[in-house]
């Protein structure tokens, strides 16, 4: 929270600034009000303070007096200054003093927040800057991970680079340099048979047994996603240390990993190509066989254009299948089965259905689903696929799978889609005595404005903003067959701070005032 101090030598402006705007929502909190500028002088002597909104025309020490005497105490105080439009001279003067605000009396809730938004902006780059130094001594393993992305899948400023790799004990003498990258093979079913304590052992055991190869080895690694790491080298290590570490990482535990190599390259722009064919490399481990090391290289001809065209279906059928187009699912199908009818044998397409099973498995880990969990099956129930006398059986298995899969993700979207706007409604009726703002109910639940109300919109038929104004309408219509309550009370109760359009609102929407309402309750 951002401490603000308010200075105003009239006591009901003080107030009414103090009382209605919605610093908690701003980040803020009002640390002091003072009436004059010698109080505040002792309030910013005393704590610390990060904006200062002040009236220009007080008695004795005026708002430009106590700007400067404030930014000899604290030069990086933020200060907004309030007048009326008599006093607009002392624009100019606001301006070169670096006022981060100037806003014209009688004050408009919304001119005020908009001043103090920007001022909050302004802070938050300025604290994040601050936090960076602490941030690169602190954060080491991040920004380890961070740097070694930028190297594979950008291309990165190499002096930048190279200083920041330093900083996380990563030193680069200019040696010739390659890529490879490590992968589980088929662990999205291997341990389907063991116990949650057991998987998690037999990962972490993984884990520990990678990472202490490559420190022994000074073998620079980076894990990238889930059990898949990134491996830079240099030219020197050869091929065997790679195939050691294929034999010890999944030693003890019923797993093998293989490993894909990219080419070598002599400067750290090359390293994007290099690890691109390392991953495309591992991608031949459907032809080639699991637990080893695949070269670059070892994609020749047809080989290499079928891997490349099976991954491109394979993509799109998982992005159809997860987005509910059918239509796309039943495309998809078709060019994948134009493609299973080159192969020769129906152990070669039993091993393929195996790793499109073990891919999409690995797709929806991506966005928290679980294949097997989505249509109850177990592995054993892939077996089925071998016994299929037909390629149209198999394709109609598979159409009729990947359909009831798109329907049940289709189903749990609409499901959680509905829950999460019942908790948008319960929290817009937890803060209607607020201005309820689409875009902190965003925040509270880690959204963007736009998709949020998107949402809301198309479960609802409602806008958010429309929403909220029915809500507090008929919240405060309750409110008024209260008797002992005045109608400015009632109206404050749901957030209205205006009267005037509290009651324009009001009639526009029931065809009588607040007070007529009442009168013939």
């Amino acid at each position: 929270m951002y401490k603000v101090l308010l200075v105003d030598d009239e006591l009901l402006d003080l107030e009414g600034l103090q009382r209605f705007m919605n610093w908690e929502g701003l980040g803020m909190e009002v640390c002091a009000a003072a009436s004059s500028g010698f109080e505040a002088l002792e309030v910013l002597d005393s704590q610390a303070v990060d904006i200062m909104v002040t009236d220009i025309r007080m008695p004795i020490m005026s708002g430009m007096e106590l700007a400067r005497r404030a930014l000899e105490l604290n030069p990086k105080l933020r200060i907004i200054f309030v007048s009326g439009y008599e006093d607009f001279q002392y624009a100019k003067q606001a301006i070169s003093m670096s006022a981060s605000g100037y806003v014209l009396k009688p004050v408009d809730d919304d001119d005020m927040r908009r001043s103090l938004e920007e001022v909050r902006e302004t802070l938050d780059r300025e604290r994040e800057h601050s936090h960076l130094e602490r941030y690169l001594s602190e954060s080491g393993p991040l920004l380890r991970r961070e740097l070694f992305m930028q190297l594979l899948d950008g291309t990165p400023d190499e002096e930048k680079v190279l200083s920041l790799l330093q900083r996380v004990g990563i030193n680069w003498n200019g040696a010739r340099l390659y890529t490879a990258l490590l992968e589980p093979d088929d662990m999205s079913w291997k341990l389907n048979g063991f116990s949650d304590g057991a998987k998690a052992e037999m990962e972490n055991r993984l884990e520990l047994s990678i990472e202490r190869y490559c420190a022994e080895e000074q073998i620079q690694a980076c894990r990238t996603e889930r059990f898949h790491y990134a491996l830079i080298l240099e030219e020197s290590v050869g091929r065997e240390r790679l195939r050691r570490l294929i034999h010890q990482a999944a030693d003890g535990i019923p797993l093998t990993v293989t490993i894909g190599v990219g080419p070598t390259v002599s400067h750290l722009r090359g390293l994007r190509d290099s690890f691109r064919q390392a991953r495309n490399a591992l991608g031949l481990k459907l032809f080639l066989g699991k637990g080893k090391l695949i070269l670059h290289s070892d994609a020749r001809g047809p080989i290499s254009a079928s891997a490349k065209d099976l991954d491109s279906i394979l993509q799109a059928l998982f992005a159809a299948v997860t987005s509910y187009r059918l239509v796309d699912v039943d495309d998809c199908n078709e060019e994948l089965f134009v493609w299973v009818g080159n192969m020769e044998t129906k152990l070669e397409i039993y091993q393929l259905f195996l790793h499109l099973v073990s891919k999409l498995d690995a797709y929806l880990h991506t966005i928290n689903e679980d294949f097997y969990e989505l249509l109850g099956l177990e592995r054993k129930h892939l077996n089925i696929l071998y016994d299929l006398e037909t390629i149209e059986d198999m394709k109609s298995w598979l159409r009729r799978r990947m359909f009831e899969l798109s329907e049940r993700l289709q189903r749990k979207r609409q499901g959680k889609k509905r829950k999460l706007v019942e908790e948008i409604q319960a929290y817009i009726e937890e803060h209607l005595e607020h201005n309820v703002m689409l875009r902190d109910a965003a925040n509270h639940f880690s959204f963007s404005p736009n998709h949020l109300g998107q949402i809301f919109y198309e479960e609802t038929g409602v806008y958010f903003s429309d929403y909220v104004g029915l809500r507090r309408l008929e919240r405060v219509k309750v409110l008024l067959s209260d008797p002992k309550l005045k109608v400015y009370e009632a109206a404050n109760r749901v957030g209205y701070k205006n009267l005037s359009h509290f009651s324009k609102q009001f009639k526009e929407f029931y065809g009588v005032s607040p007070g007529d309402y009442r009168r013939h309750l």
